[in-house]
């Protein structure tokens, strides 16, 4: 965005920059001059941007508030309270990317001779040379990024700069891919669009310097939106068939935390047993969730005392011969993926508790299960297991398995009438209400992330737009020759449209393999290190569609105003010669 719009102010004055040369203006004053603009720039945009930030932070505070309510305690913020700092890093980023990007625009200012300097073909010769240089070193940069996936293993940081290196690289790729697919032979489209489609596809080729890199742009921003997307499809498909393994149970009846959104609080023990002498009540079980400290820091522990189909909906990553039996006698630990993950732990390593009766002690590891409750991991232990270490008979949670004879919403009345009875606030619920409400709030995780694809594609709109209207001066006075030689503005108006309509799907086009390859990223490389989940890869179908008809409708919609002004040229001022 930043090196379109100073690359679009620098060919508004071509001229006038072409006569400062002559006039005496070095090129390191040219180019100092380029760098102060954009630093001025700069500085507006950023601190437009901190108050836009500020702004935005109103809104995501609530998002994120509203998840750790979900997931974790009961939280209110009444105020958003940012630090110094991050206004400082702010400034620093948004001066620096304008430095950067002004890089560009600012050496084409300096570097041409004042002669040369309203030659567009001087810049595109050396662009079509250097796009096969770029495409090198973006492949060297991708395969730079996955070695650093190999070779890094659980390194958070290391993951997100393979996967920048990745994007990096694709990016520089994009330029030669386009070159590539507006030469090839279409027999069919140009029939179909004739003369028109012609001129607006070599138009893409011609003017690659600026179009490359706003499909690379583009690209890019619909990529992002492609990946996330992949990557949320995946996870919410594995969480729903994990719950739909994990729950076995028919009712659930959970005491709910004083302060934790968890239910670790505890039942009545006579709640319990009236719940276990009801009819038609073919199994029960029972959880105890408590927090265990070792020697490094607190894990969630669930103590299971489990009923006859309970242990089905457990599904193991690894695990010993044996493993439920000595599960049940006592002799070995369960613990989650996460945990597993980040301590580096498989059976059958020892993990050590504090327990309260003989302090610290080592419980083997007897399997490795799937679990997306929790980040940090859980270790599940068995009921006389745990009675034997710790001083704690309280159940947190029930599970009633019924009789397949009986009427769901009876036993479900009958279950709440029994707790009304005993006068306990418990929550009863349906194993399919809290599959209904997980996925709720996995969905409210995720909202977040819809309004950051949002803006991503609003900055690559702008970009385009501002990359359309520089490629309107240059060809200013093609232009107008198409005009003098008998193109109506309508026509114009279509072959301008059309070439932002097929930039746009090539862009949806290149966006597919990248998305697809930083969901992948996401989903087994960033998504592991950090929370040690692994998940199944989905690639849903309408995706594809998703991301062309929006890249095509970005493309087209950015389009509909420099083609206006395109269509507007008058031939005669736009060939006269002074």
């Amino acid at each position: 965005l930043i090196y379109n719009t100073l690359t679009f102010s620098v060919l508004q004055r071509r001229r006038l920059l072409a006569i400062k040369r002559m006039l005496g203006m070095t090129q390191r004053q040219l180019f100092g001059l380029v760098l102060s603009e954009a630093l001025v720039l700069g500085l507006i945009g950023t601190l437009l941007g901190l108050l836009l930030g500020w702004a935005l932070g109103q809104g995501m505070v609530r998002l994120v508030t509203r998840t750790i309510n979900d997931l974790y305690f009961v939280l209110t913020v009444t105020e958003m309270l940012p630090t110094p700092w991050s206004f400082v890093k702010g400034v620093i980023v948004g001066l620096a990317a304008s430095l950067l990007a002004a890089l560009g625009p600012a050496m084409e200012a300096a570097g041409t001779s004042p002669v040369a300097a309203q030659r567009r073909s001087v810049l595109e010769r050396r662009t079509h040379k250097l796009v096969r240089w770029l495409a090198a070193s973006g492949g060297l940069a991708m395969a730079g990024g996955l070695a650093l996936v190999q070779f890094s293993h659980h390194s958070l940081v290391n993951g997100f700069v393979a996967l920048f290196m990745i994007v990096v690289g694709y990016s520089l790729i994009v330029p030669l891919a386009v070159l590539g697919i507006v030469r090839m032979p279409l027999g069919p489209a140009r029939r179909l669009f004739g003369p028109l489609g012609q001129l607006a596809s070599r138009g893409i080729a011609a003017g690659l310097s600026r179009t490359g890199l706003t499909i690379a742009a583009l690209t890019l921003a619909i990529s992002a939106t492609v990946g996330v997307a992949i990557l949320i499809a995946s996870f919410r498909a594995t969480v729903a068939a994990w719950l739909e393994q994990t729950l076995q149970s028919d009712i659930y009846v959970s005491a709910p935390g004083s302060v934790s959104s968890r239910a670790d609080g505890s039942l009545d023990p006579a709640l319990i047993e009236r719940l276990r002498e009801l009819p038609n009540i073919t199994g029960l079980s029972t959880g105890r969730r408590v927090e265990v400290n070792t020697p490094t820091d607190p894990i969630d522990v669930l103590v299971l005392d489990p009923g006859p189909q309970s242990l089905r909906g457990f599904q193991f990553k690894s695990d010993q011969p044996q493993m439920w039996q000595r599960f049940r006698a006592g002799e070995v630990v369960l613990i989650s993926e996460p945990l597993a993950y980040h301590r580096a732990l498989e059976p059958p390593d020892r993990l050590r508790l504090l327990t309260d009766r003989q302090g610290y002690q080592p419980f083997e590891i007897g399997g490795v299960f799937h679990d997306y409750g929790s980040s940090r991991g859980m270790v599940l232990i068995s009921r006389n297991h745990y009675d034997r270490y710790w001083n704690d008979p309280h159940v947190s949670s029930v599970g009633l398995q019924l009789a397949e004879t009986v009427q769901p919403d009876q036993a479900l009345a009958r279950v709440r009438a029994t707790v009304a009875e005993l006068g306990q606030t418990v929550l009863v619920r349906f194993n399919r209400v809290i599959r209904e409400v997980s996925l709720a709030v996995f969905d409210r995780t995720f909202a977040i992330t819809q309004v950051l694809r949002l803006l991503t594609i609003g900055v690559a709109f702008v970009g385009i737009i501002s990359a359309l209207m520089a490629i309107q001066l240059e060809q200013r006075r093609d232009h107008a020759v198409l005009r003098a030689t008998g193109v109506t503005p309508g026509q114009l108006f279509a072959i301008v449209l059309m070439q932002t309509g097929l930039m746009g799907l090539i862009a949806g086009l290149l966006a597919l393999p990248i998305g697809w390859l930083m969901s992948q990223m996401l989903i087994h490389v960033i998504n592991l290190r950090a929370f040690g989940w692994s998940m199944q890869s989905l690639f849903p179908l309408p995706v594809i569609g998703e991301a062309l008809l929006l890249s095509l409708t970005a493309a087209l919609l950015a389009g509909l105003y420099p083609a206006y002004r395109m269509a507007r040229v008058s031939p005669a001022a736009a060939l006269r010669e002074e």
